[in-house]
């Protein structure tokens, strides 16, 4: 046979294959054949065990959110709340997918919020849904409602973004890395610490009056009446709320986690409390653990560079022996706020830090010998030194202070 003959037969087979496999996929599905769950949220339910759950999913209207009405006169809500009750969570959808106006679609949640209620009574059963059914991701954060239920939060509608699960993603990102208060805990990451043992999770607080938040009205107010804030970090031992850390005391658990990206510090200067600020642009901590007459001894080296952002006193910005007193102080203040936060942790009993798996990279033998009696016994009474490093950059724009 010719070889341009068999060349153009093999072009022609080529061509017919590319058409089969560009045909499509036969069992497709539109967007608009889905109920698409933005957040989910999870309560404690009633006392029985048919009612164990209250699920609440928070589905966006596609027909707001695509017809641009969010930039106008908001007449109807971007997103409709279901709940429903279960003695399994997968029970519960089920019952919700009754009452949606389509199929549950999971793949596009942004949040989930589990109810302060629930997580004091226990709540690692409710992951495992969410772990072994692949409609579910399990990348997106995790978050505590404070003093609410999630049903409350989901409901709370919301200005600038009216969707309330993208709003509360958005700030927990931004307070992350910008104040480094709060740490953003993925679903992946909370069902692998809770397995292991303790967890330190962001929570969420509602302000205001739920009633008032679950209305349009609230998102074209100027100063909503009800709001959503990023507020505290729960402390989770064996599946259950302990407490809750705030302020300075939170933020040290994402010092020592390497979690730092942004944040501010205050120092005094000379008789003036809290009158100079820090930013913090770079920050790195270490963990180094030796184990020393059969006791693990732990070092956390933090290594962090900031710059003067404002001052509300006199000083010499450019002066070596100024910035280096700064330097200490600084030191000194982060050290202060990550050994204040291993006490009260201590005192709890929870290794929050992950501390358990250094000393298992470190001795495995020794590990195994104690990893029963850790979080209880051993880590509470553990030797931690914190070692801190830190450089003053930049001093912004002026060196002298017009303060007298």
């Amino acid at each position: 046979m010719d070889i341009l003959l068999i060349q153009k037969l093999y072009r022609i087979l080529l061509c017919i294959l590319f058409i089969l496999f560009l045909s499509g996929c036969w069992d497709s599905n539109e967007l608009q054949d889905f109920s698409i769950i933005s957040g989910i949220g999870v309560d404690k339910g009633g006392d029985d065990p048919e009612n164990r759950y209250r699920t609440t999913v928070q589905i966006i209207n596609p027909s707001i959110v695509s017809g641009g009405q969010l930039g106008g006169n908001v007449q109807s809500s971007p997103v409709t709340t279901f709940s429903e009750t279960g003695s399994t969570l997968k029970e519960a959808l089920r019952k919700i997918s009754n009452e949606a106006p389509a199929e549950l679609f999971f793949p596009h949640i942004q949040i989930m919020l589990i109810g302060e209620e629930l997580a004091k009574e226990g709540m690692v059963e409710i992951f495992d849904v969410i772990e072994r059914d692949p409609k579910f991701r399990v990348l997106f954060p995790v978050l505590i409602v404070k003093g609410h239920t999630a049903e409350d939060a989901l409901k709370v509608s919301t200005s600038l973004r009216p969707i309330p699960s993208a709003k509360i993603e958005g700030s927990l990102q931004s307070t992350k890395e910008m104040w480094g208060e709060y740490p953003s805990t993925r679903a992946d990451q909370a069902i692998k610490k809770l397995g292991e043992g303790s967890v330190a999770i962001t929570g969420i607080e509602v302000n205001g009056k739920v009633e008032k938040g679950n209305q349009t009205a609230n998102m074209q107010d100027i100063s909503p009446s009800t709001k959503l804030e990023i507020k505290g970090l729960a402390i989770i031992k064996d599946g259950k709320l302990q407490k809750w850390l705030e302020g300075d005391p939170a933020r040290g658990v994402v010092w020592v986690n390497n979690e730092i990206e942004k944040t501010v510090m205050n120092l005094d200067c000379g008789e003036k409390k809290d009158a100079l600020s820090i930013d913090i642009g770079r920050a790195e901590s270490t963990i180094k653990v030796k184990v020393k007459k059969d006791k693990p001894v732990i070092t956390i080296k933090i290594n962090a560079e900031g710059a003067v952002s404002e001052t509300q006193c006199s000083i010499e910005l450019d002066k070596d022996e100024t910035i280096n007193k700064l330097e200490k102080q600084l030191e000194n203040e982060i050290k202060d706020e990550v050994l204040t936060t291993i006490k009260t942790v201590q005192e709890d009993k929870s290794d929050v830090f992950g501390f358990g798996e250094y000393i298992n990279i470190e001795d495995k033998a020794y590990w195994k010998k104690i990893k029963n009696n850790w979080e209880e016994e051993i880590f509470p009474e553990s030797e931690v030194n914190v070692v801190v490093n830190a450089t003053i950059r930049r001093t912004g724009m002026k060196i002298k202070s017009y303060i007298k």
